[in-house]
């Protein structure tokens, strides 16, 4: 309805009390008549063109009727039209309406006003002449031959009392005009089963309602079925049961429920979200936390198996930025919610050079990033140019204000709480069943399909997706290779494969949910692209510098603190000792050195890594490693899992009792190195309640913990300043032609340098 005309004298305007011929103008109005004579004036702005969809049948249309009219099919339209002209010959001898409209030789006998037949004379005399040539329409017998089921007949014979009725509608002063001839079944409202009874439609819902996705599917005959026995159930026997009428209304209930169990719980879930978009105006106001399976299978080179592991993921919902990303082994644990909040409290660079791209480092923060239009400016020239690939790229930090979680126990433990609150950091848990509540981190998880279908080893998000040949292996080169694909990655690789794409592609590439607020900047009027690191900085800019904890060893801050008495032979936590020269001077401290009442001190433990704890000195502040006595004998992982796995046995062979106080420990130790032997895993039925997995899950969570200790140790022995972030759009390594294939061959098969 938006094509432009002009409107003369003479035209036509469809209103809802009938047709008006334009008659004259005025600077703002269009003078019309009506077909009783009356003169009115129509503003042009409540006038909209109709030559679309009824050219050669009106010029225009007013508002009044835009509404309804678009509601109707192309063939509404017309009948409603045809019937108009019918109604209008019979009342005024013109077909529309108007003696300066008429037609070649109208007005035709017996509906010219000056003869003054009578109306009913003239009702029959009409439906005489409808039959006569609806039977002589060759163009509707050609169509009822061609297609008997789809006949376009559009207007029929009708009796005299029909024309009465149509007649008698449209002159009605409410509800009248062109809409009162509509054909009912065209223009139907609301409900389509108004002749069932309330009670029987109320069963019929609360049946239907059923099927959220938590139940399996049932088919039509299931649900009638049970409608029936809740009718009874309720004594509702005296209602008369259209058994066709209510099976119907059961499947259109169950076709807007949905037709799968997945489509049913979306729409069950789609009142449960929000209409608008979270109104987040600062880096760190909200940070999002999830875990996903991995659609990627990875090597594990200890056990030499084809394994599964899942990804965590920290996303700052203003600005889109990837703080932090992990694989870890199923299923995550409480502490691996806490290393994540490591990561999005740190921020990083991650150095890309033309031969290797290397892992991420702890970086500082700088004290500023310049003003907006100069966060802008450089946003366009990025958008533009694109900033090169060489050099370091920024991964930013914060201290979130909230972080928004799922009810896992990995967020509802209370080692996460405790560090929640430790950190000042509001803990947003979604409703239960409502995904929808982290809408934002669900979305990356759409977003990691991009990166993870890049990588040899994927094999589908559900066995739906999944290859024949996923699965086969072949060993090549002493390389575990799909049939068909390439080397599996390990989890490190895996691991370095996501933090590459994060921080070449994702985010420097245009995200399409975000916007500047300041509409004053001119880029935003001209829609700037802008990608996820254009955002954090123009916010960060705006917002001020954010205040970061930038000490090397903050992850000793996100470790779980027990309490042990320092004694001559160290101190002991669950039958293990613990000791180091640099306790000497804290072996015979009084009470209350530490805290009131004792002479325990505070120490750090890693869940995932055991076989030492950790002690910050009160004086010089600096962190000590506190190893137990006889962890160079150590062969096996030593997780809290496996160290419950050994106490457990070593209970089973009589406890401590049966041993004397120099024994325990190497009873402990010999379980321990029993339980992570993978051989003797495999052989002993007896040993089939510690699985495989578990002890491969071990392993991996040990390795990343020495890891990360070892960085943290790295970065706190370094006599270096700690270095800021580089410029991402400058560089004076290299430019950004530089060849790369030579590194991304092995990680990215298919990679475009032209693309970057």
């Amino acid at each position: 309805m938006s094509t432009r005309t002009e409107l003369f004298e003479g035209a036509l305007i469809l209103t809802d009390k009938g047709p008006r011929i334009v008659v004259g103008m005025t600077p703002l109005t269009y003078v019309t008549r009506g077909i009783d004579g009356g003169i009115e004036e129509i503003d042009w702005r409540e006038v909209e063109s109709a030559r679309e969809i009824l050219e050669g049948r009106i010029e225009a249309v007013s508002y009044s009727v835009t509404a309804a009219w678009e509601g109707l099919s192309t063939a509404g339209k017309e009948q409603a039209l045809d019937r108009q002209e019918v109604v209008l010959e019979i009342l005024t001898g013109y077909a529309r309406g108007h003696a300066a409209l008429a037609r070649e030789g109208e007005p035709f006998w017996p509906f010219n006003p000056k003869d003054q037949h009578s109306l009913r004379f003239r009702l029959a005399q009409m439906s005489k002449r409808l039959e006569q040539g609806y039977s002589v329409d060759r163009a509707r017998h050609r169509e009822n031959e061609n297609s008997p089921a789809r006949s376009k007949r559009r207007l029929g014979p009708s009796s005299p009392n029909t024309l009465r009725n149509w007649c008698t509608a449209y002159t009605r002063s409410v509800n009248g005009g062109v809409f009162a001839l509509i054909d009912g079944r065209r223009n139907r409202q609301q409900s389509l089963y108004e002749s069932l009874e309330p009670e029987i439609r109320r069963i019929a819902d609360e049946q239907v309602s059923r099927l959220d996705g938590s139940t399996s599917d049932l088919n039509i005959d299931e649900l009638y079925r049970r409608t029936i026995l809740a009718l009874r159930s309720e004594g509702l026997t005296d209602l008369g049961v259209p058994e066709k009428t209510v099976r119907s209304y059961l499947s259109h209930l169950k076709k807007r429920a949905g037709r799968t169990t997945r489509s049913q719980r979306t729409n069950h879930l789609r009142g449960s979200s929000s209409l608008t978009s979270f109104p987040a105006l600062r880096p760190g106001q909200v940070v999002a936390i999830d875990v996903t399976r991995a659609d990627n299978l990875v090597w594990d080179q200890w056990s030499q198996k084809v394994i599964s592991v899942e990804i965590i993921t920290a996303l700052d919902v203003a600005s889109r930025v990837v703080l932090g990303v992990r694989v870890v082994p199923r299923s995550a644990d409480s502490h691996t919610a806490g290393l994540i909040l490591y990561d999005v409290l740190r921020p990083f660079v991650m150095a890309i050079e033309p031969d290797e791209v290397h892992d991420w480092r702890w970086a500082g923060v700088p004290e500023s990033l310049g003003l907006l239009p100069d966060a802008v400016s450089e946003a366009e020239s990025i958008s533009r140019a694109g900033a090169p690939l060489i050099g370091e790229q920024a991964i930013p930090g914060v201290l979130p204000e909230s972080i928004r979680a799922d009810h896992g126990s990995i967020f509802t433990s209370a080692h996460f709480r405790n560090l929640c609150e430790r950190f000042q950091i509001n803990l947003l848990l979604s409703r239960g069943k409502k995904p929808t509540d982290n809408a934002f981190v669900e979305r990356w998880h759409e977003t990691l399909q991009r990166c993870l279908q890049q990588a040899h080893g994927h094999k589908g998000r559900n066995v739906s997706q999944r290859g024949s040949d996923v699965g086969k292996l072949r060993v090549i080169n002493d390389k575990p290779v799909f049939l068909g694909d390439g080397p599996l990655l390990t989890a490190r690789e895996l691991e370095l494969h996501l933090k590459e794409f994060i921080t070449v592609d994702y985010h420097r590439s245009w995200h399409q949910g975000l916007t500047l607020v300041d509409r004053q900047v001119s880029a935003y009027d001209a829609e700037l692209r802008m990608t996820p690191l254009d955002i954090f900085d123009a916010m960060l800019a705006a917002t001020g510098r954010l205040h970061v904890l930038q000490r090397p060893d903050l992850i000793y801050d996100l470790l779980p603190i027990v309490w042990g008495t320092i004694g001559h032979a160290g101190v002991e936590f669950k039958n293990l000792t613990y000791d180091c020269r640099e306790l000497d001077e804290f072996r015979n401290v009084t009470k209350g050195f530490f805290r009131d009442g004792d002479r325990a001190a505070p120490f750090f433990r890693d869940p995932h890594d055991v076989s030492r704890v950790w002690f910050r000195h009160p004086d010089s502040d600096r962190i000590i490693e506190v190893p137990w006595r006889k962890a160079h004998q150590l062969e096996a992982p030593m997780t809290d899992a496996m160290l419950a796995e050994a106490s457990k046995r070593v209970r089973q062979r009589g406890g401590n009792r049966a041993l004397n106080s120099g024994s325990a420990q190497k009873e402990i130790l010999d379980q321990l190195n029993d339980v992570g032997d993978l051989e003797r895993l495999r052989r002993n039925p007896e040993m089939s309640d510690w699985s495989e997995s578990s002890l491969i899950a071990a392993r991996m969570r040990t390795a990343r913990s020495k890891f990360d200790h070892a960085e943290a140790q790295g970065l706190m022995d370094s006599t270096e300043p700690v270095k800021l972030f580089q410029d991402r759009t400058t560089s004076d390594d290299t430019s950004a032609g530089d060849d790369l294939s030579s590194y991304f061959d092995d990680v990215w098969p298919d990679y475009d340098e032209s693309e970057t």
